[in-house]
């Protein structure tokens, strides 16, 4: 079936219609008197988007909320809208064939299969670098709407050293789609073990038959760096298994939503429903997708978000500006004025043309007042101002009027390569423009990986890293008592007192910081080869009907059978049947089982035209 047909077709029986969004970022600046709200309102948006376009679920791709540890008013929030849009007595097509408990973690079941809950829109999520899990517990936020029966959450390995990626297997009709997530890990870490071969997919096995789950359609949904932000601090697309389908693409803002074909798969980038930062990429306009997928075929219809502010980004180089003249301050001040003023005209246009798109959202009448960011190079001696005093002039038509400006001049190959004590320190630049450019993990790195006899220099650096961007308070105490007592445990007193001295506690501490670096090289070696074309190892799940002799008034769940593994549970989804409301207890299904295999073979794609 080609593209085309399924556009032409409503309420396919065998079509999946999935809404996929990243990084919400729900919570982002909520205490903000004129931009508190926002990311609540397009979360709401998105939600009726996906009512109203009655899809099977909707799934995103990480950063649901902002903060590591959300307030209660965004939770509560948060929890509100949800359980407005998503609970409800509509009938889910769509059934799952893997083992749940496999998928979903303790909840055992999606939400949806549960007999004690009405969900009419089901939720999937992973997790993603704001909202990841961490404290005591290792738990998130996410982890709480799961036992609430709200979300869906998935793609949470439980072994950083060896990442195991198990597919959601679900049907609707005739058509099969394998899910795959994975939750964000530390760029280094993941970058690391994808190259040593240590990311796994599981696939099902190929039963011979046209309809087996060999060939069903492979969607992979994460929330990596895709832009290279140095040798291993993203995650190459070639590092990706060849018989992937398509790529959703979470943690990068900029929207790139139309699927980008590569060799053997496409990227499909939806970007942020907020803007988090005053960059040029953020003030690309913002959409969502409705992806439908039948058997081998796919199409995928954008959605412009009609509650986005409005963004206006541009950048005045000072010297190619006639009626600028070097030294004149003034000059320069009334230049910025009058294009702040053409960015507020052009933003209210765009607005409308915004109002216009159709999704099925009655427009918003009133426009919020806008965010506008000039980025000014003044190169050449040109003379600068405070950008504070002059957006007092803007207060209650933009809503950034403190940092609308950006003075910067283009990087010099002298700034490149400094450190970044040295970059503090150079008094050539602004204070400003110095902060800009200074990354708080080359600070970090710089400080703290020296020669220390007892902490280990890699994992004291993540440490505070963690600390820093979860706010979490415990987790430097925690990491300094565990390396302590393991130091102190492996240190033996000398026979003669006198022996005790500080040298022999730095060389017994030493010898014990290079134990536990060698019985853990993942954890502490941080050294890193070139980038290479490793793809991930693949694994082969056996998913094969059987006949299963449970009673029950409708069977909607396939049944599968095991093969022999050191562990087999079943799977505690049920179908929905007859109870009340339109559920019942459908029939078990054993959980298919997993079993190590060679790298598959690939099998042919359908990729969008």
């Amino acid at each position: 079936m080609s593209m085309s047909s399924i556009e032409e077709e409503d309420n396919n029986e065998n079509a999946f219609r999935i809404l996929i969004a990243t990084d919400n970022h729900i919570g982002y600046l909520e205490t903000d008197p004129v931009r508190g709200q926002d990311s609540f309102i397009t979360f709401e948006e998105i939600l009726k988007i996906a009512k109203v376009q009655e899809v099977d679920f909707i799934l995103l791709g990480g950063d649901l909320f902002h903060a590591n540890r959300p307030t209660r008013a965004c939770l509560h929030r948060t929890m509100r809208l949800l359980r407005n849009y998503c609970f409800g007595e509509r009938e889910s097509k769509v059934w799952i064939a893997s083992d749940q408990s496999e998928n979903f973690g303790d909840m055992a079941q999606a939400n949806y299969l549960d007999e004690n809950l009405n969900i009419s829109m089901p939720v999937f999520s992973i997790h993603g670098n704001h909202d990841d899990p961490s404290g005591a517990g290792n738990l998130c936020a996410l982890n709480l709407l799961s036992v609430a029966g709200m979300v869906n959450y998935f793609g949470n390995s439980t072994s950083i050293q060896d990442v195991t990626i198990n597919p959601i297997l679900m049907k609707k009709g005739g058509s099969k789609l394998a899910l795959y997530g994975l939750g964000n890990i530390r760029e280094e870490r993941l970058h690391r073990q994808w190259r040593s071969g240590k990311v796994k997919f599981t696939r099902p096995e190929d039963d011979g038959t046209p309809d087996s789950w060999r060939n069903c359609f492979n969607m992979f949904v994460f929330h990596q760096n895709r832009s290279r932000h140095g040798p291993t601090n993203h995650i190459p697309a070639e590092f990706l298994d060849e018989f992937i389908d398509l790529v959703v693409w979470g943690h990068e803002h900029e929207c790139r939503i139309y699927p980008e074909q590569y060799e053997n798969f496409s990227i499909t980038q939806p970007g942020s429903s907020v803007a988090t930062s005053l960059s040029q990429g953020e003030a690309e306009p913002k959409h969502v997708g409705i992806l439908t997928i039948e058997r081998g075929n796919y199409n995928l219809e954008k959605i412009r978000l009609k509650t986005i502010r409005p963004f206006q980004f541009t950048t005045v180089v000072l010297n190619q500006v006639q009626s600028i003249r070097t030294n004149d301050k003034d000059s320069v001040r009334t230049y910025l004025e009058g294009v702040v003023e053409s960015l507020i005209e052009k933003a209210k246009n765009e607005w409308d043309e915004q109002q216009e798109q159709d999704s099925g959202i009655e427009p918003c009448l009133e426009m919020p007042i806008p965010l506008i960011r000039i980025r000014v190079d003044y190169t050449d001696a040109y003379e600068t101002f405070n950008p504070l005093r002059f957006g007092q002039r803007f207060i209650k038509r933009v809503a950034n009027p403190n940092d609308m400006l950006k003075f910067q001049k283009p990087k010099s190959s002298r700034v490149v390569n400094m450190t970044a004590t040295e970059l503090l320190n150079d008094l050539s630049t602004s204070i400003p423009e110095r902060l800009d450019r200074l990354r708080v993990e080359d600070l970090l790195h710089e400080l703290l990986t020296k020669d220390l006899n007892i902490l280990p220099e890699s994992q004291l650096e993540e440490t505070v890293m963690m600390a820093v961007e979860k706010t979490d308070k415990t987790n430097i105490n925690r990491f300094l008592e565990n390396i302590l007592t393991r130091t102190r445990d492996s240190i033996t007193q000398p026979e003669d007192v006198q022996d005790l001295t500080l040298e022999f506690i730095k060389r017994k501490a030493n010898e014990a910081k290079q134990s536990l670096t060698a019985n853990n090289p993942h954890d502490f070696d941080e050294s890193v080869q070139p980038i290479l074309t490793q793809r991930g190892m693949t694994t082969r799940v056996d998913v094969n009907n059987n006949n299963n002799n449970n009673n029950s008034e409708e069977e909607r769940i396939p049944t599968t059978t095991t093969t022999p593994t050191a562990r087999s549970s079943r799977a505690r989804g049920r179908g929905r049947g007859g109870r009340g409301r339109g559920r019942g207890n459908g029939k078990r299904t054993p959980s298919p089982s997993l079993e190590p295999s060679p790298i598959s073979s690939q099998r042919r794609r359908v990729l969008p035209k």
